[in-house]
């Protein structure tokens, strides 16, 4: 557990901090360690499954998608129809997809106390005011972390998988997926959600410090473009696809961006 923090903690030493900080960190590899030996001994087979299930027919969204297909006749509406044929060509191929699997499913099921812990690291050189609102944006932290993986899974993930498994550069090749290049893809795209839904938070931080402006983020509009699209190219799997799908709610986050430094604006002034 944290040890509890009064005043005196805001005087430590150097030395003290990064001891303290190495405490932290130990504390968060150890419950890290502890979650993924128990994910992996009980769950593991449940987690896999998890992470294969965007592909089957029976998948929430694929039969949303298949429900609105037959309403309107629009056949492109139906995805994962057939699922995909997956392969695998290592020894230890089939056992490190359950080591995989457990490692992401441990980060996010701990990233809520992960992320109170370095807020307790922090804590004592904030001033009570701060501390009390910094308190509240752990939450939003983790909230909109949970938001955006839950939206690559559920959204993404599926639409993703259709259009790589069944696009055809040539008629004369199958598409038999290698199943560690599948895990890669959607532990990927899951992950990467989580973080490109903090960019509401980071630039609320910065409005808040008077590092950027709404005036700013909009005359800069078509260089965030491009920033958004090589982010989106860097943390997701090397396909356009998958960068496409996540640059979309990229960018429709930058706009709202813009809404919350105008907000923090007319407080300030």
């Amino acid at each position: 557990m944290t040890r509890k923090i009064d005043e005196t903690d805001t005087d430590m030493t150097f030395g003290e901090h990064f001891e303290e900080l190495r405490k932290i960190l130990l504390r968060v590899l150890i419950v890290l360690l502890v979650s993924f030996l128990v994910l992996f001994t009980f769950f593991g087979k449940d987690i896999l499954e998890l992470v294969f299930y965007p592909s089957y027919k029976d998948f929430v969204t694929n039969k949303l998608l298949s429900g609105l297909a037959n309403i309107t006749g629009i056949e492109i509406f139906k995805i994962n129809e057939n699922g995909v044929n997956m392969f695998n060509n290592s020894l230890s191929g089939q056992f490190m997809l359950h080591v995989k699997s457990s490692l992401v499913a441990s980060f996010i099921l701990c990233f809520p106390y992960i992320i109170y812990q370095l807020w307790s690291f922090v804590r004592p050189a904030l001033d009570v005011d701060v501390r009390r609102k910094s308190r509240m944006m752990v939450w939003k932290v983790v909230f909109w972390f949970m938001l955006g993986t839950s939206f690559s899974y559920f959204i993404v993930a599926p639409l993703a998988i259709n259009f790589l498994a069944n696009y055809e550069a040539n008629a004369n090749i199958s598409n038999i997926i290698d199943v560690n290049s599948y895990l890669s893809t959607v532990l990927g795209v899951s992950l990467s959600g989580g973080l490109i839904f903090q960019l509401p938070l980071l630039v609320r931080l910065l409005a808040s410090i008077g590092l950027i402006t709404s005036d700013w983020m909009k005359r800069n509009r078509k260089i965030a473009i491009v920033i958004l699209l090589t982010l989106s190219a860097i943390i997701t799997p090397p396909d356009v696809m998958s960068q496409f799908l996540l640059f979309i709610p990229f960018y429709v986050l930058y706009e709202y961006s813009i809404s919350i430094a105008k907000k923090i604006e007319k407080v300030n002034i």
